[in-house]
């Protein structure tokens, strides 16, 4: 378990330069960001203990347990991104955390709706992200600001900051993560490139444009508030006209 993250650098004998290896996550430059604006921090008052950044890493989908029939599960796991990749990967080392079993709508929700898809799939997204809220919550936050006094192995006792820095998931889950409608015009859940530029991915100019036309978090967050506003007070649907127009050039959905 690496308490604080290092670079890896390989010297190739064809080039001048040292070349910066990525491997795990605790080599990564975001790592090093964390760790370093963690040690910057003003300090727990009274508290000189050693503070590490807790890396987690998330993984989920849905899972089919039979050939036949629909019964299903939606496990969810995490990992700590301070354990090497080769000890993750063991199954006998037990580093799979098993964090939850999301719930999901079950088949008769589609007979209370009146078959009105639109409604069902945003009542979906509704009922993942609440579920996120509560394992995400007072204590979590807690936290994730003041830490955890842990007594590690070694016998040192240290004050670990959780932080979240990656969630593994298939693309369909990966948009409902990030509130952004499945294949839509702009189907990047990290910028606005519209469906029609996706064949230039990986040319200089894509890369480009993909830091000029990031998502806003701040944009995002007043749009779907005016939407939800119509949808919950004005009793609008949510595929109605008038809300489509607030979200869709955007290919955002009405799930804070």
């Amino acid at each position: 378990f690496h308490y604080e993250p290092y670079q890896l650098r390989w010297a190739p004998p064809h080039l001048d330069a040292e070349v910066s290896i990525y491997g795990d996550l605790y080599t990564s430059p975001t790592f090093h960001e964390a760790h370093s604006e963690l040690q910057e921090s003003p300090r727990e008052p009274g508290c000189d203990l050693p503070r590490v950044v807790a890396g987690l890493m998330f993984w989920s989908d849905t899972t089919q347990l039979t050939s036949f029939g629909n019964a299903k599960l939606w496990p969810t796991y995490m990992y700590f991104g301070n354990e090497s990749k080769y000890r993750r990967c063991k199954p006998s080392c037990n580093l799979s955390n098993h964090v939850a079993y999301f719930e999901t709508l079950p088949d008769s929700f589609k007979d209370f709706t009146g078959g009105n898809s639109e409604c069902a799939t945003h009542c979906h997204r509704e009922l993942f992200h609440e579920q996120w809220k509560i394992l995400l919550d007072d204590e979590f936050e807690e936290a994730y600001k003041h830490g955890i006094v842990i007594r590690c192995c070694d016998g040192i006792m240290r004050r670990f900051y959780p932080r979240i820095f990656t969630y593994s998931a298939d693309y369909p889950e990966k948009v409902l993560i990030a509130t952004v409608r499945n294949l839509g015009g702009c189907p990047c859940p990290r910028c606005l490139i519209p469906k029609d530029r996706i064949q230039n991915m990986g040319r200089p100019r894509d890369r480009l444009q993909r830091e000029t036309l990031e998502r806003n978090d701040e944009r995002r967050g007043a749009m779907v508030s005016a939407a939800r506003s119509l949808i919950y007070e004005k009793d609008f649907a949510v595929g109605s006209a008038v809300v489509e127009r607030i979200l869709k050039l955007q290919s955002w959905v009405p799930t804070s």
